[in-house]
């Protein structure tokens, strides 16, 4: 987290930037100013048009006639004045101030970028003629930045959009934040919680989640806390601007078993008629995908919120950040998505935190919590299952989950997961680069982020050239990333997610010569929700030549043309279904997770309703075992049809795996892996020594290759040999 860093920058810059205000650099430019700045809007300035708190700045017509500002520049590049023309109708009266929106909307009074933290803003006439610029140090979150009567840049805490500005602070130097003791966390019994701040300072809390004001309580005595309750408390000292909140929820009673969620936030941004995103309310839209209903939980609104994560040994981060409504048709139900938002008008530009075992990453841009949408009513399980069968067991793009329960403002909302988002996010998170350096599509043609050029490139080239022909397909493998198709392909096909490839489907590709990657997410309606599922073909549906699924499905159909890579996708399926998919496997990865979230099921079902009874949410996980017992049964004669029906012999590989590896088509063998493979189909193993270690041969052979191809007519025996290096 970089907040304690920023302050520090913040008061380093403070004077410099006090004094780096331009005046009107002619006498003949009206007699604006730019008289006030909230660059980190976080809660402060509710925007009436768009009702989503963003950065704002205030001009002051210091003259005593009006002035239409209609075709004037604001800029926030003093080398590119003309970022943002006025619109024609804007003016601001003798006297009087005028705020604009820097939130990138690029409407009406809104400019089509997004003010920075730290950088600069010039006004200008329509003819270029500087009206007035400002250049601007870091600023801190809902702290605003303004002249004061005398004409000195001062520091703001509220803010005071469209009114005279006060004497205000000269520095940016804040209180100290309270000090909440015991910490927030899990406890069995009642707690009185004591505040504690710098001498001199008087301290102000709120225990309703809203963040604490000069109106707010002053603290006196211990604060009783007799049940799961947020504390949130601020310091206010003279000659400094009033503290960050400092916020500890107190989880009185919680069973510690599973990880905590604690958003703490103004009641009203989730639960206000006309500002709150949770509630039907009376400022909706409706959503003309799903439906008529006209609701709040429909606005793209995002509010601020404090986020804490308890594990049972602890606080594992708290940090303030933004939170929206998540999902598309799941908004409309009861317990509903949500997504944070780390950005720096919050204080800190990412959620610094390890939050997956199974991820190498220290800090996260988005985060969701995510209900179990579609599965809500069923296990809850379906969506992270299905990606976390895979963990350690394919190259694939994937969401990580860690389960979670939730807590707003001290009350339970339910057993969540904590993911990482599907989004242009992923890709930033998890392979480093700018937004601006790759392309990602989702459905058919929807362009989330880059260009859908090289794509609608390459789909014409695949449909005009048949992959066949060895040139083609060696291009092709230039362009897609053969083996993470292929596991994608494997994944879905095996999970029966009848809501794709015509939905549900994203990939993407890094400008610098990437190959399209696919990432999986939403199997809310895999693993046969409301059908057996089992022994549905869904070959049919990756494969489709008509109907809605056809367009996504053209790539494994033409790619299934050539035969190195129909080999490589019907082996690599196998050593699939005899390893990551093998029964026991499957039904072992839904114990634990329906074992980690089942001590709390009783009380989610007991806010939600859903499911309808604990005895019905067994009965739902047994049928996803049912499903794992019974899906490779099916899939294999499937599979065998799909190929053209080369049958099947079964392949024996033996390892030592103290000494070394052995992957199957590219799978992970266990030391004694034995399963079906195809006739005819050329099928690659390969072995790999552990540090110490060479390998020598396969004892059954003597062939000397580690990655030696085979093709099958019967059944067979290889033992890789590893041996100490000489």
């Amino acid at each position: 987290m970089k907040r304690h860093r920023l302050l520090l920058v913040v008061a380093l810059v403070a004077l410099l930037s006090a004094v780096v205000g331009v005046s009107r650099l002619r006498a003949d430019a009206p007699p604006v100013v730019i008289n006030e700045l909230l660059a980190g809007n976080a809660s402060a300035t509710l925007d009436p048009d768009y009702k989503n708190f963003v950065p704002w700045v205030e001009l002051h017509n210091t003259g005593g006639s009006a002035v239409n500002l209609g075709g004037y520049r604001l800029t926030d590049d003093l080398d590119t004045p003309t970022r943002w023309i006025i619109p024609s109708g804007v003016t601001i009266p003798a006297g009087g101030y005028l705020i604009l929106w820097l939130d990138g909307q690029g409407s009406g009074r809104h400019a089509p970028y997004v003010l920075g933290m730290s950088g600069e803003l010039g006004l200008f006439m329509p003819d270029g003629t500087p009206v007035d610029t400002l250049t601007f140090g870091p600023q801190l979150s809902d702290v605003a930045y303004g002249r004061n009567g005398s004409g000195d840049w001062r520091y703001y805490d509220p803010a005071t959009p469209g009114a005279a500005n006060g004497s205000g602070q000269a520095t940016a130097a804040q209180a100290a934040p309270p000090t909440l003791s015991p910490p927030g966390g899990f406890y069995g019994s009642a707690q009185a919680v004591t505040l504690s701040a710098a001498p001199g300072a008087t301290i102000r809390y709120t225990i309703d989640g809203s963040r604490p004001t000069a109106n707010s309580p002053v603290y006196s005595v211990p604060i009783a806390v007799n049940g799961p309750t947020a504390v949130r408390a601020r310091a206010f000292a003279a000659d400094s601007l009033p503290s960050p909140a400092a916020t500890s929820t107190y989880l009185v009673g919680v069973n510690p078993n599973l990880d905590v969620v604690s958003l703490v936030t103004d009641p009203a941004f989730f639960f206000d008629d006309f500002i709150g995103i949770y509630v039907d309310g009376k400022a909706g839209v409706a959503n003309p995908k799903c439906g008529k209903k006209v609701a709040n939980w429909n606005q793209p609104w995002e509010r601020p919120v404090s986020v804490e994560l308890f594990a049972a040994d602890g606080l594992v981060f708290q940090q303030d950040s933004g939170v929206a409504i998540a999902g598309s048709c799941t908004r409309k139900d009861p317990q509903k998505q949500l997504q944070l938002f780390a950005r720096p008008g919050y204080g800190d530009d990412d959620f610094s935190a390890a939050l997956f075992a199974d991820k190498p990453f220290d800090a996260y841009e988005r985060i969701i919590l995510r209900a179990a949408g579609q599965d809500a009513a069923n296990t809850l399980l379906r969506d992270a299952l299905g990606q976390q069968l895979v963990v350690g067991q394919m190259d694939i793009d994937r969401q990580a989950y860690r389960p979670a329960v939730v807590f707003i403002n001290g009350a339970f909302w339910g057993v969540y997961g904590i993911r990482e988002r599907m989004d242009e996010y992923f890709v930033t998170s998890n392979y480093g680069l700018g937004l601006d350096e790759f392309d990602l599509i989702e459905k058919k043609s929807l362009v989330l982020a880059g260009s859908i050029t090289n794509w609608n490139t390459l789909y014409s080239y695949i449909s005009n050239n048949s992959p066949a022909t060895p040139s083609v397909y060696s291009y092709l493998q230039t362009q897609i990333d053969i083996d993470e198709f292929i596991n994608y392909q494997i994944l879905e096909i095996y999970s029966d997610n009848i809501d794709w490839p015509h939905n549900n489907i994203r990939w993407w590709r890094a400008h610098d010569d990437g190959q399209w990657r696919w990432m999986v997410y939403d199997m809310d309606a895999a693993f046969g929700r409301g059908t057996k599922g089992y022994n549905n073909n869904t070959f049919k549906f990756a494969a489709a030549a008509k109907g809605e699924r056809a367009h996504n499905a053209l790539i494994l159909r033409r790619l299934m043309l050539n035969p190195t890579f129909k080999a490589q996708f019907g082996q690599r399926f196998a050593a699939h279904l005899n390893t990551t998919y093998q029964s026991e496997r499957v039904i072992g990865v839904i114990d634990d997770m329906a074992d980690t979230i089942a001590p709390q099921m009783p009380n989610h079902i007991a806010r939600w309703n859903k499911p309808k009874s604990l005895a019905y949410w067994q009965s739902e996980v047994g049928r996803l075992r049912t499903y794992a017992s019974l899906r490779p049964g099916h899939l294999w004669g499937y599979l065998n049809t799909f190929l053209g029906t080369p049958g099947m012999v079964t392949l024996t590989v033996n390892h030592n795996a103290a000494r070394g590896h052995v992957t199957v088509e590219g799978v992970a063998a266990p030391a004694h892996y034995q399963g079906a493979h195809f006739r005819t189909l050329p099928l690659q193993l390969a072995a790999e020594p552990l540090p110490g270690y060479v390998f020598v041969e396969w004892a059954e052979t003597g062939d000397t290759d580690p990655t030696p191809t085979l093709v099958l007519s019967g059944p067979r025996t290889l033992t890789a040999v590893f041996e100490p290096s000489p």
